[in-house]
């Protein structure tokens, strides 16, 4: 099974990609052994990034405008860079933290997990959007719900990359490491002034 997952694993389609997104809500475990299992080349690797990021991007200017703002202050660009600098921190952050603390995680694995949960991701983003249009009242519950998933996701998504046994720990791990990550995205939004401008 694995060795046809090998063989056939650049072969997606759309209800594959569906199904493995299904996967990925339901059994996210299961979802990066999967991910893992296929051998992504790096440059599809880096690609899916660069197509996660720009999606990303896409329907967050949606969602500011469809709550009658003006659009991202700093431009497309600049929101583009943040995401990938946001992403790209997270990438670091969870193989070296996981490497340091005795992991088996490699950066382009990492690289595909990431970038594969922040796809799925985009699910609950449409859902805010279509909430901000029908239901708007739904727009901060459904925000509320795609942390908890995500953080969910993310832990199982690291047990698997780095061989690791205790959810609790990785989740501990997760918190620790998303607090330091904030931190030095704030210095770095300070420095560039961007705090002085909202």
């Amino acid at each position: 099974m694995i060795g046809q997952e090998r063989r056939h694993g650049m072969d997606l389609n759309l209800a594959t990609v569906s199904a493995m997104v299904r996967e990925t809500l339901t059994r996210p475990h299961e979802a990066a052994a999967r991910l893992l299992a296929m051998n992504v080349p790096d440059d599809a690797r880096w690609l899916g990034f660069v197509i996660v990021v720009v999606l990303s991007v896409l329907l967050g200017q949606v969602s500011v405008l469809g709550m009658g703002e003006n659009g991202f202050g700093g431009g497309m660009l600049f929101m583009a860079m943040f995401q990938t600098s946001v992403l790209l921190g997270m990438v670091v952050a969870v193989q070296g933290i996981g490497r340091a603390l005795g992991g088996a995680g490699t950066f382009p694995d990492t690289l595909l997990l990431i970038a594969w949960l922040q796809f799925v991701m985009l699910v609950f983003q449409l859902a805010q959007i279509v909430a901000l249009f029908l239901i708007p009242p739904l727009f901060g519950m459904i925000a509320v719900a795609a942390l908890v998933v995500f953080l969910w996701m993310l832990t199982q998504f690291v047990l698997v990359l780095h061989g690791f046994t205790s959810p609790v720990k990785v989740f501990v791990g997760i918190i620790f490491s998303f607090f330091g990550v904030a931190m030095l995205m704030a210095i770095v939004l300070a420095i560039f002034g961007v705090g002085a401008n909202v």
